[in-house]
Formats: C-alpha cells, structure tokens, sequence
C-alpha cells in the first residue's frame, strides 16, 4: 500500500477509527481495486447501477445533477478522502447524479456489497466499523443536502452566498473542496450566473464584509453570517 492511499484513508470518514495497521486487510475484504481518470472522465453516470463506493487518492472529482432541461448544478467537489457513491450503493438504485473528474485523478473503489456478507465480517472485523461510518456519513450527507435545498431557496444571490460561507465556516462541508473552487465552480455550486456572482462579491468586498484572494473568499465582518 503506498503513502497516498494511506493518507487519503486517514482523511476519510469511511476509516473512522481504524487503525492503520488495519487498513490492508480491511480493503482486502471490501474488494478494492484502484483506477487512474483523465479530466473531464466520468466515475459514475446517470442511471447506472453502481456497487462501490470511491474514495478520492489524488486530484478531484465533481458530483452534479442535472434538471430536465439538461443544466447542471453541483451537488458536492471532493479533493483527497472526499468518499462518493455509497449512498448510491446502498440503495441499490439508478444514479440520480454524475460524477466527473475535475483533473486526472485516482480513485480507490470499495465493494459495498460485501458490508453485508457474514464471510467478510469474519474475515474483516473492521468492516463492521466501515458499515458504521456508512451509516454516520449517510447521515451527514443527508444534513448537507437539506442545507443545499435551503440555500437554493434563498432568492437573494447574497444570501445564497452568506449560506455557502456559513456552512463552509462551520466546518459542515462533508468531505469538499469547497474552498478549491473557482468562481465557476461556485456560480455552479450556487446555481447563479458567474459575472453576476462576481459582481456581487466584489459589492461584498467594497462594503468591508469579504476580501477576495484569488479564488479563496475570507469573512472580514461575522456579523454578515451572523445576521
């Protein structure tokens, strides 16, 4: 096992409190199998059936649903840990989403299946904690999506905005590369228009509230998130 897929199980809430010296014969059990991706390659496509869960090595990925009139909106961006598609896994059915590769990237896939067989169990005792971690992470997830819907909801661009700072803040931006993402990424995170949200950033920095460093976005005044 080299040291990248070492750090990025560390990073992951999938190997919450297993210990490293477990780690090999716990991926052992849950089949794993590692695969390289070009940018712009898809992980997981909408209406595939998908089995394993990922857990992001190197690079970074994208998750995104699209509506019917084909415009995509960004569900999450994961960086080194970030775990994808065991939702997806567990429920057994068709992919609501697609997962892109934002750069090259390498991806670590788990057999989800496996969690629930007895043989793995006695094979694998950590496996047990990796069904709880599911469990845990299901539920995070869950709580990231219901923020989502209610930043959406937020007519105001610059409410949009003070929710996504407050979340990101806070530390409730479950396995993200919230604070990688262009201004494109956002506007498409924030399913607004790009030069609109760049224009009401820099409102926001004029006003004293942000200071803007690239790409980064830092809260000079809390009282914005606050109020």
């Amino acid at each position: 096992m080299d040291d990248v897929i070492m750090r990025a199980l560390r990073r992951s809430s999938l190997f919450d409190g297993i210990d490293s010296g477990a780690f090999g014969e716990t991926l052992e059990g849950l089949g794993a199998t590692v695969r390289t991706y070009s940018a712009g390659e898809l992980l997981i496509c909408i209406g595939e059936q998908v089995r394993r869960a990922g857990i992001v090595l190197e690079g970074r990925i994208r998750i995104d649903f699209y509506d019917e009139a084909g415009n995509a909106s960004t569900v999450a961006n994961m960086g080194m840990g970030g775990t994808f598609g065991e939702a997806i896994a567990c429920a057994e059915d068709p992919s609501i989403v697609q997962v892109e590769a934002v750069g090259d990237c390498r991806v670590l896939w788990l057999d989800m299946g496996r969690l629930t067989s007895q043989r793995t169990l006695a094979k694998s005792p950590c496996a047990g904690v990796v069904m709880m971690n599911t469990l845990r992470m299901l539920a995070r997830k869950n709580m990231m999506l219901n923020r989502k819907m209610q930043m959406l909801a937020q007519k105001r661009m610059r409410d949009r905005i003070k929710l996504y700072l407050l979340v990101r803040d806070a530390g409730n931006a479950t396995d993200n590369a919230d604070k990688d993402m262009n201004r494109s990424d956002l506007a498409r995170y924030l399913s607004v228009d790009r030069s609109a949200l760049s224009r009401e950033l820099s409102r926001m920095r004029d006003e004293g509230l942000v200071m803007l460093d690239g790409t980064q976005i830092k809260v000079l005044d809390r009282r914005f998130l606050e109020a």
